[in-house]
């Protein structure tokens, strides 16, 4: 896990994953990847607008203060397919994130790529002598306790404007979590809502 890895870990799994990258070829994944270390500004400034990007661990924050951004940005980078629906983040909080969204109601065609890509990145893997972490008992295992098990979060970015208008963040949180989900604000959890009042819920 990334609270105990050295550089020469990370340059391991980066290197398996860019392998692995290569199988994608289907229309939905292909695509490029992109080093943090060597990426341009453009492509930084373009992805980070877009949310796709994640960012250095800092501060007294869990992950900074438990390591996790040593030797930053060494080795760590993100995958992105050309549908702009796909990616993949490397060495972040996890050796990897594979995330598939996009824009509408059309929850089963997202699935179904996210599945793609973890069962291409399971074949690969496995043919180089690797794969993913898994115990009969607890599951896919994590970085974050939170996560052990499926490691599955869904998610949907909603406009509550209303809601956002009459109550805290925290208050928020606490109304979503009566309905068994979670609410994250525009910049991540307890913050307030994005433009227009938009939230992202979780299970």
């Amino acid at each position: 896990m990334p609270a105990f890895t050295n550089a020469e870990d990370r340059e391991k799994v980066e290197s398996l994953l860019k392998q692995a990258f290569q199988s994608f070829t289907d229309e939905d994944l292909k695509g490029e990847y992109y080093g943090l270390g060597s990426m341009s500004s453009e492509k930084t400034t373009e992805l980070r607008g877009n949310g796709n990007l994640f960012q250095e661990p800092t501060g007294p924050a869990l992950l900074a203060a438990a390591g996790a951004g040593r030797d930053w940005p060494d080795n760590r980078g993100i995958f992105c397919a050309e549908s702009g629906k796909f990616f993949v983040w490397v060495n972040e909080e996890d050796h990897m994130r594979i995330i598939s969204m996009e824009e509408g109601g059309d929850i089963v065609g997202i699935f179904t790529r996210w599945s793609k890509g973890i069962e291409t990145m399971r074949n690969v893997l496995e043919g180089l002598e690797s794969g993913f972490q898994f115990d009969d008992h607890f599951g896919y295992i994590h970085t974050c306790p939170s996560n052990v098990g499926t490691g599955l979060r869904a998610s949907a970015m909603i406009l509550l404007p209303q809601l956002s208008e009459k109550l805290t963040p925290h208050q928020l949180e606490d109304f979503a979590k009566r309905f068994g989900v979670q609410a994250r604000g525009g910049s991540g959890e307890h913050t307030p809502a994005g433009p227009g009042g938009k939230w992202d819920v979780s299970n």
